[in-house]
């Protein structure tokens, strides 16, 4: 059985559930989603997105105590101070195994980790896994999976309308507490207007200069209108007011991509099933140039 934590935003979540369906359909086990995450109010904005995609039976997957036991791996969920004290002394003991050993995988780094992909008995998985190398082997089922539920709404589908009767870019603009905080700003960096424009320019390049229309895609959309200087026909979807997981699949839908330090828009951009397609992704990845996560872009996007 494999138990995998699901925790932080969509991005994260998306990679946290490609890991754990990869491993469950390469070593034929069972699939359980941790999900104890959100009722800890650590970040109360987050909340359980997978439901919205077309994973099925996804009541079913969500760990139960029972499942804990079973597995002989102590239970995440159980928040009294007796619990707390059996689990630091297991993953202790977990962690001076080899690493394909364990019970326990805390994810060390950001770079792709085969011994994972080994694993083939009862384990629980903590970490993003933010690389298509997890699971690039299952991307038919991984796709497929990460379709919506529910059709769009009337709103997305005039979205999707406009970008598939167009030569469309997606441009994300990641800001909130990845500017606002900064310990985050310090960590991730931010991103400069010329990055945007470069990409834009790169594009247009590789289209021989044919006409491109930008939908912009932020969690800070006003700001961006206010301070970003994109073309007069230019989309900001995301004034729109549509849920971010129809966002996301909206954003996949574009011809080409530009993405920020997002695993959202990274989503967005892996998503889209255009074999044409053009990816730009910043090269920094996080403000110290010493922290590179050498596997978080595919190879077949163009980093600037």
């Amino acid at each position: 059985m494999i138990i995998i934590r699901i925790s932080g935003g969509i991005g994260n979540q998306l990679f946290q559930y490609a890991l754990g369906r990869a491993l469950s359909l390469a070593h034929n086990t069972e699939l359980k989603l941790d999900t104890h995450f959100y009722g800890l109010n650590i970040e109360p904005n987050r909340s359980f997105k997978l439901p919205h995609f077309n994973i099925q039976h996804i009541e079913q997957l969500i760990a139960t105590d029972s499942n804990f036991i079973k597995t002989g791996i102590p239970n995440p969920i159980k928040q009294d101070v007796f619990s707390k004290i059996i689990r630091k002394g297991f993953r202790f003991i977990e962690s001076i195994k080899p690493l394909q050993k364990r019970k326990i995988i805390l994810e060390p780094g950001f770079d792709f980790i085969p011994e994972v992909m080994q694993i083939d008995h009862d384990c629980y998985l903590s970490g993003v896994w933010q690389s298509e190398k997890y699971f690039k082997q299952f991307e038919t089922t991984i796709k497929s999976d990460f379709q919506l539920k529910k059709p769009l709404s009337d709103r997305g589908a005039e979205l999707e309308k406009m970008i598939e009767s167009s030569l469309s870019v997606s441009i994300h603009i990641r800001r909130g507490d990845q500017v606002n905080d900064p310990a985050l700003l310090k960590k991730h960096g931010d991103l400069t207007r010329e990055y945007y424009s470069g990409a834009l320019e790169y594009i247009k390049e590789k289209t021989n200069g044919a006409p491109l229309r930008v939908f912009v895609f932020s969690d800070e959309i006003e700001w961006v209108k206010n301070n970003m200087n994109f073309s007069p026909d230019a989309v900001y979807v995301s004034e729109y007011n549509i849920p971010d997981y129809e966002e996301l699949i909206i954003m996949s839908s574009c011809t080409h991509n530009i993405i920020a330090k997002s695993s959202y828009s990274w989503w967005g951009a892996w998503l889209n099933t255009n074999p044409q397609k053009i990816v730009i992704a910043p090269k920094q990845r996080f403000g110290d140039p010493k922290t590179i996560a050498h596997d978080l872009i595919p190879e077949s996007w163009i980093q600037l």
